[in-house]
């Protein structure tokens, strides 16, 4: 591919007119890749290819194969996005440099030798951190070369194949057994006991936005009628703020609207900068309302995508909007007062966001960078002692989803209530759902379900209920083990045969429900039940449960019917505990009181 054409343009943006308008010329030692490409809260910079940072020998042949991928991409592959690209070209030009500093300055002298060469730089780089990258950094780092030496099959300078004999993922570590088990199981899940002070925080947050709104347009209102600021300033302070102070108040607000949305739909950060002011609507099915959320999704190109949300997920995107509604104001008005086709036609595309932010005295939506520091300063305020990544929340919102399908519901119990229904029906409701997130469900139900029957497997398990008693004749037997590597490739194999529930106070292994077991009218009646698996983790609830009943025998008033119904719990939850290790003398000394 020749360059001979410098003024040809590589890259434009079509106008609301319907003209095009270039962005970047073949020549142009900077490339600027169009908006269409990218997340709505993409910064500037990542959507520039600088072609100024590779050495001088290798520009041309660089911007033959990136105008390849940006054009046609790879053969036998989807045309790449901007992310894609730019990421891309920024590992081209790594492997360039290294190139140059090893004295060669064509791709057609880079041999299988510079790969291997190459392989052993990149093992070898840190993180900021210090730490060793991941193996999956360094495939990335490795395929890049892949794709240069196929792009640069259709230049004058092809480039040998990096390893001819090999892979990136191979000379990476990035095979083996379980290596591509999905992203969401290798993330760290946001524990409980950060995840519910944090969300209860956010909870209360929302509760005083009410009040901040009122004082924004207030202060937007004095601003119209041509107060100063000294005078707002006084104003304020009669009601005990300041102007400063209320815009923290508000930007703390809006970031707590954003940890109840990740926390309640399992968005993306770029999903949730995609939401705009008329996101949110409802139906209703059966008599029962359902709330929606809409937005964009560039994860594999899917569009417009929705989410089914909660109650809670719809205030808190009202609230957002409120808090935003200036700065969308004052983009309307940016754009009426511009003359430049494209400036007009960037700011468009901020007009109707949620989350917005001003930058560089314009607003545009937050970037995921900007929404996860602000997310980490809110949770350090207010004392959570955890470092916040964007992808936990998607991970964590998985989950609880998966908890909740099997019925073991935690503190967020209204916002997961639809989750608890079959995930194809919830689906078919709405084929725009994110379909991705319903197999990150599906794959936190499995995982969650494998470990318990992994640990159930354990030879000193500790185990009761009737349902218990297959299992630890199966295990005792070991029969099955012997075939199998080890007790978590046994718990996969028996998996699909197996059916699980919460009941809150035991594990229940009947495949059909309508049991009243462990619900407020019955609790203890898992106690008894043939389907039931009751493990450790289930001790505490059972602690409580025996400790509720010797209250409830305390009391006088509760008639004869109630005395034997408490004697008969107490009974359940002792024997319950007893079986799982329990000490049996003292839970004797505490039933027999008096005697």
């Amino acid at each position: 591919m020749g360059l001979e054409a410098p003024a040809l343009p590589v890259t434009g943006v079509m106008l609301p007119d319907g003209s095009y308008h270039v962005l970047s010329c073949l020549g142009d030692d900077e490339w600027v890749l169009p908006d269409a490409l990218f997340p709505a809260n993409a910064q500037p910079s990542a959507k520039v290819l600088r072609f100024s940072l590779a050495p001088a020998c290798f520009r041309s042949v660089l911007k033959a194969c990136t105008l390849r991928y940006y054009l046609v991409g790879l053969e036998g592959s989807v045309r790449p996005r901007g992310a894609t690209i730019f990421g891309t070209f920024s590992r081209f030009v790594s492997y360039l440099r290294y190139l140059d500093s090893h004295g060669v300055s064509s791709l057609r002298d880079a041999t299988p030798f510079h790969g291997a060469q190459y392989v052993q730089h990149c093992r070898a780089l840190k993180s900021q951190k210090g730490e060793s990258i991941g193996s999956s950094s360094i495939k990335q780092r490795l395929q890049a070369l892949e794709y240069l030496h196929a792009l640069s099959q259709h230049t004058a300078t092809p480039m040998a194949h990096p390893w001819p004999e090999s892979s990136s993922a191979f000379l990476a570590g990035a095979t083996g057994d379980g290596h591509y088990l999905r992203l969401g199981a290798r993330t760290k899940i946001i524990p409980d006991e950060v995840m519910a002070p944090f969300f209860q925080h956010c909870v209360a947050q929302l509760d005083k936005a009410a009040d901040l709104i009122a004082l924004q347009s207030s202060v937007l209102g004095w601003r119209r009628q041509g107060l100063t600021s000294d005078t707002i300033t006084a104003r304020l302070r009669k009601q005990g703020w300041d102007q400063r102070r209320l815009a923290d108040e508000l930007d703390r607000t809006v970031d707590a609207c954003a940890v109840i949305i990740f926390d309640t739909s399992g968005v993306r950060v770029s999903e949730l900068a995609s939401l705009n002011a008329d996101c949110a609507y409802t139906k209703v099915k059966d008599g029962e309302r359902y709330y929606w959320m809409k937005g964009v999704s560039e994860k594999l190109g899917h569009g417009a995508v929705e989410w089914l949300v909660a109650e809670i997920t719809h205030r808190a995107i009202a609230v957002a909007v409120e808090i935003s509604a200036p700065l969308r104001e004052q983009l309307r008005l940016n754009i009426s007062r511009s003359r430049s086709p494209q400036e007009i036609a960037s700011m468009k595309a901020h007009a109707d966001a949620v989350f917005l932010v001003r930058h560089g005295g314009r607003a545009a939506r937050l970037s995921n960078a900007t929404i996860q520091d602000r997310i980490n300063i809110l949770a350090e305020r207010c004392g959570i002692d955890w470092r916040f990544a964007n992808h936990q929340f998607r991970r964590t919102f998985a989950v609880y989803a998966a908890h909740s399908a099997l019925g073991d519901l935690r503190y967020l119990r209204e916002h997961f209530k639809h989750w608890s229904l079959d995930m194809t029906a919830l689906y078919a409701m709405n084929r725009q759902q994110d379909a991705e997130l319903y197999d990150d469900i599906g794959h936190a139900f499995l995982e969650t379900k494998i470990g318990l029957l992994e640990n159930w497997l354990e030879e000193d398990a500790i185990l009761t209920g009737g349902g218990a008693e297959p299992i630890k004749t199966f295990r005792a037997g070991n029969q099955a083990l012997v075939t199998k590597a080890d007790r978590r490739e046994m718990a996969e194999t028996i998996s699909p045969l197996v059916h699980i529930r919460a009941t809150g106070v035991a594990w229940c292994l009947a495949d059909a429900a309508g049991c009243a077991g462990g619900t407020a009218a019955e609790r203890t009646r898992c106690g008894d039940c043939s389907n039931a698996v009751i493990d450790k983790g289930r001790q505490p609830i059972w602690s409580g449960i025996y400790r509720q009943q010797l209250e409830l025998r305390d009391l006088r008033d509760i008639g004869e019917g109630g005395r034997q119904r408490v004697e008969r719990d107490l009974e359940r939850a002792r024997r319950v505990l007893v079986e799982l290790g329990a000490n049996e003398e003292e839970l004797v000394d505490e039933t027999s009181g008096e005697e």
